[in-house]
C-alpha cells in the first residue's frame, strides 16, 4: 500500500474539503507530486559537496546479515496503542484525509516513532516494520492505522492526477508499455532502481505476491560519492535542471504535459543535504 496509486477503499467518512483544516497540508493542496521545482533556489554544481559522510552513507554489507538493525517486530502492547488509536478514530468520523497526530494519539509508539523519524531523514534512511495484522483488521483499519503512524514521521501528499494519498499497488492490466499515459506501479512490470517525489515513502503489503514483488534500496549517498570520485562530470550533469519527465498525463488544462528538473538537488537551508528525486 503506498501513496500513490488507485484505491478502492470506503471513503464513507469523508467530508467536503472545506471541512478539512488546510493547515495540516504545508505545501498546499496538489493533484500530482510530479511538478516543476522552484528554479531560483536550485544550486550549482560547485556548491555541492565533494563527498558526503555519515551514517546516511553505507553498503549492503553494512546491513547484509544485521536484520536487527533494521527491522522492528510490534510488540503485543504497540499493537494494542494502534487498534484503540484506529477504532477511536474511525469512531469519531473524521475523514481519512484530515488523520494527523492530535488525533490519533500515540503516547507510547511515538517515541520511538520520532526516533524513527530522524533515522529516516539524517540515518540509514530504511526500516521494515513486522507484525503488522493486516488479516486481522482488514483494509479499512489497516489504512487507517498506517496513514496514523504515518503522521509521526511526515505529512502525506498526493502523487497522482486524481489526488490519491493512499490506495494500492497493483496490476490492473494496464500497459507498462505505454510510458506516455500509465504509472508502472499499475502494471506488473518489474521497477527498477527509482526516487520517489516524496521525502518519505511507505509500503504496506496487505497481501504477499505468489511470485516476484521484492524491493531492492541503496544508499543514494554512497552512489553520489562513487560518482563525484569517479565521473564527477555526471554529477555536474545531474545538478543542471535540463531533465525532462513526462508526467503520463495528469496535468491540468493550460500546464506542460512534462517538468523540466534536475535529478540532485542540495537542500535550500536546513542542514545542506543532497537529494536524489
Amino acid at each position: 500500500m503506498a501513496p500513490t496509486s488507485t484505491s478502492n477503499l470506503d471513503m464513507r467518512t469523508q467530508a467536503p474539503l472545506n471541512k478539512v483544516p488546510l493547515a495540516k497540508f504545508p505545501d498546499g493542496i496538489k493533484t500530482s507530486g510530479q511538478h516543476p521545482p522552484l528554479y531560483d533556489q536550485l544550486q550549482p554544481y560547485k556548491n555541492f559537496p565533494k563527498n558526503i559522510n555519515g551514517p546516511t552513507v553505507w553498503k549492503k554489507e553494512d546491513y547484509d546479515h544485521n536484520p536487527e538493525r533494521w527491522t522492528h517486530r510490534f510488540t503485543n502492547t504497540e499493537i494494542a496503542e494502534l487498534s484503540d488509536a484506529a477504532d477511536t478514530f474511525e469512531a469519531s468520523g473524521t475523514p481519512l484525509t484530515a488523520i494527523t497526530k492530535e488525533n490519533f494519539p500515540l503516547p507510547q509508539l511515538s517515541k520511538f516513532l520520532e526516533a524513527t523519524r530522524k533515522d529516516l531523514l539524517d540515518g540509514k534512511g530504511f526500516l521494515l516494520f513486522k507484525g503488522f495484522p493486516v488479516q486481522a483488521w482488514g483494509n479499512r483499519k489497516s489504512a487507517i492505522t498506517y496513514m496514523g503512524l504515518g503522521t509521526y514521521l511526515g505529512y502525506f501528499v498526493s502523487q497522482n492526477g486524481k489526488g490519491h494519498v493512499l490506495g494500492h499497488v497493483k496490476d490492473l492490466g494496464e500497459d507498462a508499455a505505454q510510458i506516455d499515459k500509465v504509472r508502472i506501479y499499475r502494471t506488473n512490470a518489474r521497477q527498477y532502481f527509482h526516487a520517489d517525489d516524496s521525502d518519505i515513502v511507505g509500503l504496506l503489503c496487505i497481501a504477499r505476491a505468489l511470485k516476484g514483488g521484492e524491493s531492492d534500496i541503496v544508499s543514494s549517498h554512497h552512489v553520489y560519492n562513487v560518482l563525484q570520485a569517479e565521473h564527477p562530470d555526471v554529477v555536474k550533469t545531474l545538478t543542471e535542471p535540463i531533465w525532462y519527465f513526462d508526467r503520463k498525463g495528469e496535468v491540468s488544462q493550460g500546464q506542460d504535459p512534462y517538468i523540466r528538473t534536475s535529478v540532485l538537488y542540495l537542500e535550500p537551508g536546513g542542514k545542506g543535504r543532497v537529494y536524489a528525486k
